[in-house]
């Protein structure tokens, strides 16, 4: 069988079905990583910021549509209302999160029942050192940051004063005794108001954002996924791929075995009409063929059954 696998015709088959086999393993690739690319749902508009009263609702709750994108704000932090929000991580070290109340002027006629001007709570940065949070910025201020959905209210008893245990502006409203929305901001980039946010014409954040409190390590909070499933469709074809791989390759393995076998038994691939025989002296199966009128021996048909007129030899009856 080794022997008519490396026959030329096999060797040349084996390249076709290998050339094959690898194209369908490189589609099964391709089906794999679009399976996992669909577990996170990424919108690039998100990414370009547009004014906090343009993107949330006020007095309404965080949609999916609004949550994760990059907003402006322009106020006045309140002084003395900065809390700290433990076990937040930042490249690896766990530390606090300095949030403060952002006053917005101007607000009040975006939610009439609150009486006033809105504020937002903004999460300023993060500091490895309670001890060493500075004050607010002084004066108006444009922040740059992600607008993100509440985080549910959790009790703080066991927290030292000025600490609470979520950014949750339900629990924060109370605390500051302001109107706040229903989200929070986590701040990218603060500058003086005079200066306007930094942001660039298309609204994309600047190349090298700043805080105004330099003692604060700058969060970096990337989108959210928005679905976390694997697409089972992609997966199931990436398995197809693979198995048509392999099947390439058994068709090539079959035609080298049927090959061998049919040097080997003639006899058990006879497809022509008319008898066939076997011839004790020779050890050789032979058929009659009755629309020539002759013997054959089976290792001298044609391959193609068709053309009965070369490289005949006659059989002894």
């Amino acid at each position: 069988m080794l022997t008519t696998a490396l026959r030329p015709r096999s060797l040349l088959l084996l390249v076709v079905a290998l050339g094959v086999a690898a194209g369908f393993v490189l589609l099964s690739q391709w089906q794999l990583e679009s399976s996992e690319q669909s577990r996170t749902v990424a919108d690039p508009a998100k990414d370009l910021a547009v004014p906090l009263g343009e993107a949330a609702g006020a007095g309404r709750p965080v949609t999916a549509r609004q949550a994760d994108q990059l907003v402006t704000a322009t106020g006045s932090y309140r002084q003395d209302s900065t809390v700290l929000v433990p076990g937040r991580l930042q490249d690896g070290a766990e530390g606090w999160w300095v949030v403060s109340a952002l006053a917005l002027p101007g607000t009040a006629g975006q939610w009439p029942d609150a009486g006033g001007d809105l504020s937002v709570a903004v999460a300023r940065g993060w500091t490895a050192d309670p001890a060493a949070v500075p004050e607010e910025p002084s004066g108006p201020v444009a922040v740059v940051g992600r607008y993100l959905p509440p985080e549910s209210p959790l009790p703080g008893e066991d927290l030292p004063a000025g600490q609470v245990a979520t950014v949750s502006p339900a629990q924060l409203t109370n605390r500051w005794d302001r109107p706040l929305h229903a989200g929070f901001v986590a701040a990218f980039a603060e500058s003086p108001a005079e200066q306007g946010p930094q942001v660039g014409q298309d609204g994309a954040l600047a190349a090298d954002p700043r805080l105004l409190s330099p003692e604060l390590s700058r969060l970096e909070i990337d989108q959210q996924p928005t679905d976390e499933s694997v697409n089972l469709l992609n997966l199931f074809y990436a398995v197809e791929w693979v198995v048509f791989a392999g099947f390439a390759l058994y068709i090539w393995w079959r035609f080298v075995r049927d090959e061998h076998l049919r040097a080997q038994h003639p006899e058990e691939y006879y497809y022509l009409d008319g008898d066939y025989h076997y011839d004790d002296a020779t050890g050789r199966y032979y058929y009659y063929d009755p629309a020539a009128g002759e013997y054959y021996w089976f290792d001298d048909q044609p391959r193609d059954g068709r053309d009965r007129t070369q490289d005949r030899t006659g059989a002894s009856s």
